[in-house]
């Protein structure tokens, strides 16, 4: 049987840093913090869809919390004169009993992000688009904004056929088991007529030296 790890996860705390920061006084804090951090998640993947958001950041105590959400659609999220990110703030405000405050940071290059690029290829999916063009296309994107490395795997059942199978499609170097390497890693559904179609996507951006703490794309 396969021992699979997490890209992001097997990273954290080596070059990646925490995505939820806060810190659990007793074991029932920390586990009721860990509960609620899933449900904010959850609740924000809710009500914003795919609006291009590659990261979420949570930091929170008992009595208020700080949500910094990075996203390539800056002015969809926060809405007209931040109207939208006003009334998102109430509801949570109202949904977890605690006061929160939202900061909203633009992503400068999205094609480097595997969330907003999974995203994107389950929406195309949906739309009946090609799966293998969709693919290439993010490959090709990708690629061309100085990743050294990039992994796109969909499966399912392609094509509307009877049998699931799937199929990757890749460019450059993906070292996942080398830790200086800075792999971004998501999963997603496209849910079409003829089934669910999984999406999964890995971008190696750079390889990371604690030496000199530089970022170095390798040749």
């Amino acid at each position: 049987m396969w021992q699979k790890a997490h890209p992001i996860g097997l990273r954290v705390g080596i070059i990646k840093s925490w995505p939820s920061e806060w810190f659990g006084k007793t074991k029932k804090q920390a586990a009721d913090f860990f509960v609620e951090d899933l449900k904010i998640r959850a609740f924000v993947d809710n009500y914003f869809g795919r609006t291009g958001i590659a990261k979420l950041i949570i930091r929170k105590t008992d009595k208020e919390a700080e949500l910094i959400i990075f996203s390539s659609k800056v002015g969809v999220i926060m809405g007209k004169d931040g109207e939208k990110i006003k009334a998102f703030e109430q509801k949570l405000e109202k949904k977890f009993h605690k006061p929160f405050k939202i900061m909203v940071k633009a992503v400068k290059k999205p094609e480097l992000s595997a969330k907003i690029m999974a995203e994107y290829a389950a929406t195309q999916i949906e739309s009946r688009m090609p799966f293998r063009r969709v693919a290439k296309q993010i490959v090709q994107k990708v690629m061309e904004k100085g990743a050294i490395g990039v992994k796109v795997q969909v499966g399912g059942r392609l094509g509307g056929v009877d049998i699931a199978r799937r199929e990757k499609f890749s460019d450059g170097r993906v070292p996942l088991q080398t830790l200086r390497s800075d792999i971004d890693y998501h999963y997603t559904q496209a849910v079409t007529k003829y089934g669910v179609i999984g999406v999964k996507v890995w971008i190696a951006k750079w390889e990371v030296y604690k030496k000199s703490q530089k970022k170095v794309k390798s040749q």
